[in-house]
């Protein structure tokens, strides 16, 4: 049978070798994850290795082609018209000309129930959406952990992270720096509460086990429809 890890919400194909010394990943071109294991290497170790390497896996997963992510975001179109979502309020895009010789004019900009965004800007519209909402999760997602991690009783890094995190909404590493998906913003606020939440008390619990969700139901006795919303809703933003 072959060997495989599980961490989080992936799954690691395990290689040993007697000649190896060190502990090494690779996400290999098909977005499969393999890792190199020491032939007697202790598997408690090789996870907690795994859960500090997150970000880079999510991000070389964000990079890779053919992985399936367009059925975990949805990719928007930018024409006029396109759904898009801030804080779980809805608007709809719409497009705008811009005088070069006028005031100066933000790429991104709500206004009302639309989202106006300037038209000469739609070949790079999702690097720009990603701008903004990166800008706006910075100051959002402080408050928010700053807010949650008195009632978890931890002490995460002074500061969030916010990236393109491939397939996921956040993570926690065990340094306890908390990181962010800039997608994270389209979420209703409750929602965000929640995987904040879950993040946190991650510096208490590292793995999904029993105790893991009875400490989040401590905390946030609602997680339950949120983390479903989450399963049923997130991949439509």
């Amino acid at each position: 049978m072959n060997e495989t890890i599980r961490v989080d919400d992936l799954t690691f194909h395990i290689k040993r070798s007697e000649r190896r010394k060190t502990i090494g990943l690779t996400v290999e071109r098909d977005a499969s994850l393999v890792a190199h294991l020491p032939k007697d290497a202790d598997i408690g170790q090789v996870s907690a290795l795994i859960r500090t390497k997150l970000v880079w896996v999510h991000q070389k997963l964000a990079t890779q082609k053919d992985t399936g992510r367009e059925t975990v975001f949805r990719r928007p179109e930018f024409v006029d018209g396109e759904g898009f979502y801030f804080l779980g309020k809805h608007y709809r895009l719409k497009l705008i000309d811009v005088d070069p010789a006028g005031p100066p004019t933000p790429t991104v900009r709500f206004d009302g129930d639309r989202l106006l965004f300037r038209r000469e800007q739609v070949a790079v519209g999702e690097k720009r959406i990603a701008e903004h909402y990166t800008r706006a999760a910075h100051p959002y997602l402080n408050d928010t952990v700053n807010r949650w991690k008195r009632i978890v009783g931890v002490s995460p890094t002074k500061y969030v992270q916010v990236m393109d995190l491939g397939f996921r909404w956040a993570s926690c590493s065990s340094k306890g720096t908390l990181n962010f998906h800039w997608r994270i913003m389209q979420l209703p606020p409750q929602v965000i509460d929640y995987v904040a939440v879950h993040e946190l008390t991650h510096l208490k619990v590292p793995d999904h086990s029993p105790a893991f969700w009875a400490e989040v139901a401590r905390i946030l006795p609602t997680y339950p429809q949120h983390r479903r919303w989450l399963r049923e809703r997130g991949g439509e933003l």
